[in-house]
């Protein structure tokens, strides 16, 4: 047997292991992330949108209203097709974005198995299936997981300059406004080089996607853009954003060493990825700008599993320098050399070490600057879809918070004012903030936005001062408080004889107030001042 066959016989050893391996990891995370699948309360408010889409009633919250109040258009309209073979979209929500991380790691197998061939064992496929946030966001019923697929496919297609990265980055588009940027800057990367053609078809597309949101919303941007995006610069809380993520694995700036390093090195040698890194960083500077989000970590997760890419890569590169002789005399490579298996492994351990960091000696606390862990609050309550008195305010205009989207998609009010950032509602999501706080919980609500939208029920108790009196929903056993601003019996008489209703309180203060109980009666203020 010749030094050839013994090579291609290693080869063949070396890669039938190394699929197994990549196999166990990727059943590995698949089942951490089934065990883990949620959904959060935001997801409803895209839920509601394709209710009343798939129902006929156009894409809308409130059927009296057009405003774009989800960030996630092509993710929306899917879910509401979900109808068409019986499928809610808490099921079909949870497992697209499973079947999508599926996909992700599937991705990287397939990178790194080009770029490492003949090695026994993985790395980046082992680095990325142990990423708690990845299990975390690969449900959640939102598009996060489908996102950062379309965003990975298409910086590994962008970097082999295949025109499929454009279709990849216009998906990516319509899933999330993000999308745009990347590509925008890709657009302009083949401009570069004289290639218009395919720049100018993608460009011409998501001009005809603007074109048709500002003449069915009557605005270019997302009302979302309004509510969180366009408070101006939040750099501060960005800051706080980012050393969420650094708390939360303290050990992955080693990444953003190494991944740095090679953008440096690619920046400098290979013009043709200077408009590839130059996106990737303005993301962050976005993120940055914007404050990040609420969620922990969930702006950052479309990017990382590049990033990890990145820094898997310029591992490769210098394994590779290190055994070229003339660099056997560097002091680096021959450090390397020694000790390349601390290296890799530094790098596995830079997704496995996670840190809570809300995480106390006793207890935990609910979020850190305002940034919070929304899958362990909501656990997987939102999953179970019973337990609820579907249709019961129908006919009733509700204010409602955070964490109470899912009440609106079960109990269908006629009219739901979103009254902590104003999502479905224009005039208050363009309301000027007084004072910066939590991202998209920031606006000040007064009497006035209550009693301009003519509301009935205000979903929590928003306003102690004014002793609102209140209605009791039993919801599986819990018993929640929901307030009067407005007294109609026509509508409340309708609601207090369902099983899951009680009105022992607010007729005992009617009959301890010598009030009528068959007449209107207002118990909010019109005016803060």
């Amino acid at each position: 047997m010749n030094w050839t066959d013994r090579c291609m016989i290693d080869l063949k050893r070396n890669y039938t292991s190394f699929s197994i391996l990549s196999l166990f990891f990727i059943l590995f995370a698949l089942y951490q992330a089934f065990n883990l699948r949620w959904i959060c309360d935001d997801a409803y408010i895209s839920f509601v949108y394709a209710k009343n889409f798939w129902q006929g009633h156009g894409l809308v919250f409130n059927l009296e209203e057009r405003v774009e109040g989800y960030t996630n258009f092509l993710w929306t309209v899917y879910l509401s097709f979900g109808y068409l073979l019986g499928i809610l979209p808490q099921t079909l929500s949870v497992y697209t974005g499973l079947f999508f991380y599926f996909l992700l790691l599937g991705l990287f197998f397939y990178e790194e198995n080009k770029e490492s061939f003949g090695n026994l064992y993985p790395l980046l496929l082992v680095h990325l299936s142990m990423f708690y946030h990845l299990y975390v966001f690969a449900s959640s019923g939102l598009e996060t997981s489908v996102f950062t697929f379309l965003v990975s496919l298409g910086f590994l297609l962008w970097e082999k300059r295949n025109q499929f990265a454009y279709f990849s980055f216009f998906l990516a588009s319509l899933t999330r406004p993000e999308g745009a940027l990347f590509l925008f800057f890709l657009c302009l990367d083949w401009i570069r080089t004289k290639r218009f053609r395919i720049p100018i078809l993608f460009g011409f597309l998501l001009f005809c996607f603007f074109v048709f949101r500002y003449l069915y919303y009557e605005d270019f941007f997302p009302n979302t853009f309004y509510a969180k995006g366009n408070k101006g610069s939040y750099f501060s809380q960005g800051f706080y954003y980012l050393s969420y993520f650094i708390r939360s694995y303290p050990l992955y700036p080693f990444v953003f060493l190494l991944s740095g390093i090679h953008i440096y090195r690619l920046f400098t040698k290979e013009k043709e990825s200077r408009m590839l890194f130059i996106a990737l960083l303005l993301y962050i500077f976005y993120v940055l700008y914007v404050g990040g989000d609420f969620m922990g970590n969930r702006f950052w997760i479309p990017i990382l599993p590049y990033f990890s890419y990145l820094a898997f890569k310029q591992l490769q590169v210098w394994t590779l320098d290190s055994q070229i002789l003339s660099n056997h005399k560097k002091i680096f490579f021959r450090i390397y050399s020694k000790n390349m298996i601390l290296f890799s492994l530094l790098f596995v351990l830079s997704s496995v070490v996670y840190v809570d960091p809300l995480k106390l000696t006793k207890g935990r606390i609910a979020e850190w600057h305002g940034i919070g862990e929304e899958r362990m609050f909501y656990e997987d309550h939102l999953l179970d879809v019973s337990g609820y008195d579907e249709g019961a305010l129908e006919g009733v205009r509700v204010a409602f918070f955070g964490a109470q989207a899912h009440f609106i998609y079960y109990l269908r009010p006629s009219y739901a004012f979103e009254a902590e950032s104003g999502l479905t509602d224009k005039t208050f999501a363009k309301k000027p903030l007084e004072n910066r706080g939590r991202i998209g919980h920031e606006a000040k609500l007064r009497y006035e936005d209550i009693s301009m939208r003519d509301i009935d029920l205000v979903l929590d108790n928003r306003f102690p001062e004014l002793e609102l009196p209140f209605i009791t929903y039993t919801w599986r056993s819990i018993p929640i408080y929901f307030y009067l601003w407005k007294y109609d019996p026509l509508k409340l008489n309708w609601i207090c004889q369902r099983k899951d209703w009680n009105c022992e309180d607010l007729k005992s203060k009617f009959q301890k107030e010598n009030w009528d109980l068959n007449s209107l009666k207002f118990f909010g203020k019109t005016s803060s001042l």
